[in-house]
């Protein structure tokens, strides 16, 4: 009998163990690695990261945390843009990569947040924190400036939504603005008096750009007629130089040529006057030659008588 009992009570032992054991398997969860979740209902909220913890159907409620970078986009434009210093509006667009540090405190605190549908409430969360905080550092810029320190705008929106997150327990990761533009004219609302100045206000840029596109444009075109004239005016210099010169040239010419001419002439003249003294000489010379012919006869026949 004392046998029987000894082996009856080994066997509830045995089988209790056995049951603890199965329950243990059961009801004891590890997360896999890189992986958390969230122990909710009987007790304080468990985080389950890189530990594991009883979850007992019934009175514990076991959710996954997203622990992946998600990007938040946030659109403003159209009807929806931005109102500037000077009354302008602007579209603008804003892309923003957010996580949360994989640290129990961290998880903890955002636990909610990052349950099933957890993203949504942060999305609606990110349009409208985000919207008020862009509205209200738009509203203190113009609209030039705004476009020429948009990495001014870009470091101010970083630091003051990094700040926001980490409230929350999240990260900003980065932050872009992807547009930067100016809204159409059709979506100011000429019902609403500051839509209406900056409506004429836009007018009035535009108008004054018309009219300076308009100078410059005959500014170019008096620049371009005063160069042509001034290249046509030293053309005119040019070829009257170059008139001047053919015109001496000729002139040299014309006078090398007469004294050429003339001295051709002298020439002639004085080989006219050469061979007419010439003939003169050769007549006198047989003058000359025949009265002394003459002379010579006479005294010889003078001498025979």
């Amino acid at each position: 009998m004392t046998t029987i009992n000894q082996f009856y009570y080994e066997g509830l032992f045995v089988a209790a163990a056995g049951v603890l054991m199965l329950l243990v398997y059961v009801l004891y969860f590890r997360p896999s690695v890189g992986a958390a979740y969230l122990r909710t209902g009987l007790g304080k909220p468990v985080l389950l990261l890189q530990q594991g913890a009883f979850v007992i159907p019934g009175l514990h409620r076991l959710t996954q945390l997203d622990l992946q970078t998600r990007s938040l986009e946030l659109i403003l434009s159209g009807e929806d843009s931005l109102r500037t210093k000077d009354l302008l509006r602007v579209d603008m667009s804003l892309i923003a990569s957010v996580r949360i540090e994989a640290t129990p405190e961290q998880l903890l605190k955002v636990g909610s947040l990052l349950q099933k549908d957890g993203w949504q409430n942060l999305i609606l969360w990110w349009e409208t924190e985000c919207k008020g905080v862009v509205a209200t550092l738009v509203a203190a810029t113009t609209l030039e400036h705004l476009h020429q320190q948009r990495q001014s705008m870009l470091e101010r929106l970083t630091s003051i939504l990094e700040s926001r997150l980490q409230i929350d327990g999240l990260q900003l990761i980065a932050l872009t603005i992807p547009m930067l533009a100016e809204t159409e004219s059709r979506y100011y609302d000429t019902a609403n008096w500051m839509d209406a100045k900056g409506l004429a206000l836009l007018e009035q840029l535009r108008c004054d750009y018309r009219k300076q596109c308009h100078l410059q444009r005959r500014e170019t075109e008096l620049m371009v007629r005063r160069t042509d004239f001034e290249s046509a005016l030293q053309c005119m210099e040019w070829e009257r130089g170059e008139f001047v010169a053919r015109l001496q040239h000729v002139r040299f010419k014309a006078e090398a040529d007469a004294k050429a001419e003339q001295e051709l002439e002298e020439i002639y003249v004085a080989k006219v006057l050469a061979s007419e003294m010439i003939q003169r000489d050769v007549t006198l010379t047989r003058l000359q030659t025949q009265q002394e012919l003459a002379a010579a006869r006479s005294a010889y026949q003078f001498s025979i008588t």
